[in-house]
């Protein structure tokens, strides 16, 4: 019974995790009182010296042109909604990313070393692919960017689904091998590392439902899978200190503002007003794979987390796009706080934003902008309370391939990843990040420009982070 006592809780978790893919409602919500109020937050520090300003992305997202991964044998299956050639042309136009970046005043770029790349077949070495990083290395240091790297976001090479992936007992030691292989080659130009993107995610996506590969729905199969990443992670800690003495390691949860509703229905106006209608309690499950990974040893440098919404957990649970995700910058000072209790290690936020669809604004009226320094803002907050944070990076420097479909944009950059032109233009959120980073912080006059959608309006005609929109504030 304790066996089946610890695989239920273990469900429940993975449960709860599945929903943070989701918003809180098939329907977007009305604006919240805790919305209204984010412009009051007291910020009275400014960022410290050394902190982190970053953007982020990954190899199969950004690069495309990926043959070697099981995500590659996943699209070419006909899995997902569109196929990814060449997602946003990262794999050739690195050096104008980064040109982006640095001009966007940022000093962090996290992006993935794709295992599959580097080792396409078990125990062969592609010495272009290791070339590759080191260029894309070389790129961000030439212009005083440091370096996150991912070690496995939801990719990994598709020649380990041969003997079970990773619910096989060789997954953990063949994912030790490869962190030593980067520590050994890479460790003199990568100081931050990131083993696993989301694990929670990869778990629920992979063994709970058909999303991800390998798209199973077999809970005992995901805590086999569950167990083998914890170990891998523990190993590859090792391995990465083994070899490269300045590493810091962690991993990165995905983290919400979690919550129990009731049976699925839409959101109406009259549940932001009425409490009864608001969740229980919180659900606070994003740290059982940190519980799971501490049975072998503290592994862990530095607390990372992304962060993106607020939501309800509905039985039986929907998946609502991402542009209706609700936007709730407060959770992230919550999880913060959450995250530094539990562990007592500096924090980073390696991921997040906002995102629209295919570029139409959002029915919420939240825009990139507004998101970005009412986070920021929020962070400030936590920051003051005596949390170190290390950094934040927002996900993400472009619009790229969203694990099946081209349409959530992310980007600061917009792409049309469709079209095979692959230009950049700067998008919404842009501006506002690089007033923010200038600004070292979500300054009074930041959140006054790019304020939240629910306020009574200004009276002054400022413009809403060149969206041509009036601006309102609180």
């Amino acid at each position: 019974m304790a066996a089946a006592g610890r695989i239920f809780r273990t469900l429940v978790t993975a449960l709860v995790s599945a929903a943070a893919l989701a918003a809180c409602a098939k329907t977007s919500p009305p604006p919240t009182a805790a919305n209204r109020a984010a412009a009051g937050v007291r910020a009275k520090a400014a960022m410290p010296e050394g902190f982190m300003w970053g953007v982020s992305t990954a190899g199969f997202q950004w690069e495309g042109q990926d043959t070697t991964s099981q995500w590659a044998a996943w699209d070419k299956a006909g899995k997902t909604s569109e196929r990814n050639p060449r997602g946003a042309d990262g794999l050739v136009r690195y050096e104008e990313d980064a040109d982006l970046t640095r001009g966007l005043g940022c000093n962090a770029f996290r992006t993935s070393i794709e295992w599959a790349r580097i080792e396409p077949q078990e125990g062969v070495i592609d010495q272009a692919a290791v070339q590759h990083y080191h260029n894309v290395l070389d790129a961000l240091r030439a212009r005083g960017i440091e370096p996150l790297v991912t070690l496995h976001h939801f990719a990994y090479p598709a020649w380990m689904d041969k003997d079970g992936g990773w619910e096989g007992n060789k997954a953990p030691e063949r994912f030790a091998r490869f962190a030593a292989f980067v520590a050994k080659e890479y460790g003199a130009k990568v100081k931050w590392y990131i083993t696993f993107n989301e694990p929670n995610v990869f778990l629920m996506g992979g063994w709970l439902s058909p999303m991800m590969p390998p798209g199973k729905t077999d809970p005992l199969a995901g805590l086999r899978a569950l167990r083998r990443i914890a170990k891998a992670h523990a190993l590859a800690y090792d391995a990465l200190h083994a070899h490269d003495t300045d590493a810091q390691v962690s991993f990165n949860m995905y983290t919400a503002e979690w919550a129990l509703g009731g049976p699925t229905r839409p959101a109406t106006p009259m549940d932001a007003a009425d409490p009864r209608k608001e969740a229980e309690r919180e659900i606070c499950s994003d740290t059982f794979l940190f519980d799971e990974v501490e049975k072998h040893g503290r592994k862990l440098d530095y607390a990372a987390l992304d962060y993106y919404c607020k939501f309800k957990l509905y039985l039986p649970f929907v998946f609502p796009r991402a542009d209706t995700w609700e936007v709730y910058p407060e959770g992230l000072y919550k999880a913060v706080k959450r995250y530094h209790k539990r562990y007592k290690l500096p924090v980073l936020i390696a991921e997040n934003g906002i995102a629209t669809w295919d570029l139409a604004p959002r029915k919420d009226r939240w825009t990139r902008s507004a998101s970005l320094v009412a986070h920021v803002r929020q962070l400030q907050r936590a920051m003051d309370e005596g949390v170190p944070v290390l950094g934040y990076v927002h996900w993400s420097i472009t619009d790229n391939y969203e694990w099946g479909t081209f349409s959530p944009r992310f980007g600061l950059f917009s792409v049309d990843c469709r079209n095979g032109n692959f230009t950049r233009k700067e998008a919404d959120g842009a501006e506002a990040f690089r007033r923010v980073i200038a600004a070292r912080g979500a300054t009074d006059d930041l959140v006054r420009r790019y304020p939240p959608p629910a306020a009574p309006a200004l009276p002054t005609p400022w413009v809403n982070g060149g969206t041509g929109t009036p601006v309102q504030a609180y």
